[in-house]
């Protein structure tokens, strides 16, 4: 669209000296008589800007409208510009490529930042991912339905036809928050459960989403949680802060105790079993009853 592009232009005025109407025309891939309109439509919206004429000529903003860069100096734009490109690499498509060559345009050319690495992409899987990501983005901007291949609560391959709305990363996991044809009503799918997906030709009318919407409020918000008590070996020490707030350890001796409040569930006990052999759990009995029952048929499968 021509008002990205005067945007962009704008914003590598502002952080170079001078470009000329060649470098702005291959950029781009528009003409140069294009370029030279666009300089026009920015004089005329009060931007003040000059073209030089010669071998060392170019566009340039008067020097002291330069001072608008304030807004963001070249380390905030490092990190912003690492986050949106992982975004860009993750969720292919035309808004988030168009906003990350736009803040790009602020670093001085060929300049990189090591500071930060963002990933979003999961570690098991991630060629299905990505293309699975790119036909939902891409039906969810021109409000297409899918049909997808699922993986249910019970563990069996699914069948449902959806029709995409919101990419949601809550946490380390993606979501794709779709209406249900099947279940009539939105729902949100993990797009790890997502086995094969495909674009279909007909198009769904937009409906209005609930008005809260699943990551309004956190996904264990109104589930009961329980106090819990856990003894662990000062031998896990340096792993704790990846599983606990610090705030909530406390160093006794050669034992850390642990006081959390968390809802009991499967996740919980996954947590544990990580945790093995160098947890012990105090409170409460019921949980410490059904673990150790867990453990002793591990045992039982494993035992030749």
């Amino acid at each position: 669209m021509k008002i990205d592009r005067l945007l962009s232009i704008l914003m590598m005025l502002i952080n170079r000296k001078k470009i000329t109407a060649k470098e702005l025309s291959d950029y781009f891939q528009v003409s140069i008589r294009t370029i030279q309109r666009d300089m026009d439509a920015i004089n005329m919206a009060g931007i003040p800007i000059y073209a030089e004429v010669g071998k060392n000529g170019g566009y340039q903003l008067l020097e002291n409208y330069k001072l608008n860069k304030s807004f963001l100096n070249v380390d905030e734009a490092k990190v912003l510009i690492t986050l949106l490109g992982s975004l860009e690499e993750t969720v292919p498509y035309s808004e988030m490529k168009s906003i990350f060559n736009k803040f790009s345009t602020l670093l001085p050319e060929g300049e990189k930042d090591s500071k930060i690495v963002v990933k979003l992409n999961p570690l098991i899987n991630e060629k299905n991912f990505k293309d699975n990501l790119n036909k939902i983005s891409k039906a969810r901007d021109n409000c297409y339905k899918m049909n997808i291949t699922y993986i249910d609560i019970s563990f069996q391959e699914t069948e449902r036809i959806i029709c995409p709305y919101t990419l949601a990363m809550i946490g380390s996991t993606w979501y794709i928050y779709a209406y249900c044809d099947l279940r009539e009503d939105f729902r949100m799918f993990k797009l790890s459960r997502i086995l094969s997906c495909n674009i279909l030709s007909e198009k769904f009318i937009v409906k209005e989403t609930p008005k809260t919407l699943p990551w309004d409020n956190n996904l264990d918000s109104k589930r009961e949680s329980t106090k819990i008590i856990l003894e662990i070996d000062r031998t896990l020490q340096g792993k704790l802060p990846e599983y606990f707030d610090y705030k909530n350890c406390k160093v006794e001796k050669d034992k850390i105790m642990v006081t959390i409040c968390f809802p009991i569930d499967e996740w919980l006990y996954s947590l544990l079993t990580g945790l093995v052999p160098y947890v012990k759990i105090i409170e409460p009995t019921s949980l410490r009853e059904e673990f150790t029952r867990r453990l002793k048929l591990c045992l039982e499968k494993n035992i030749l």
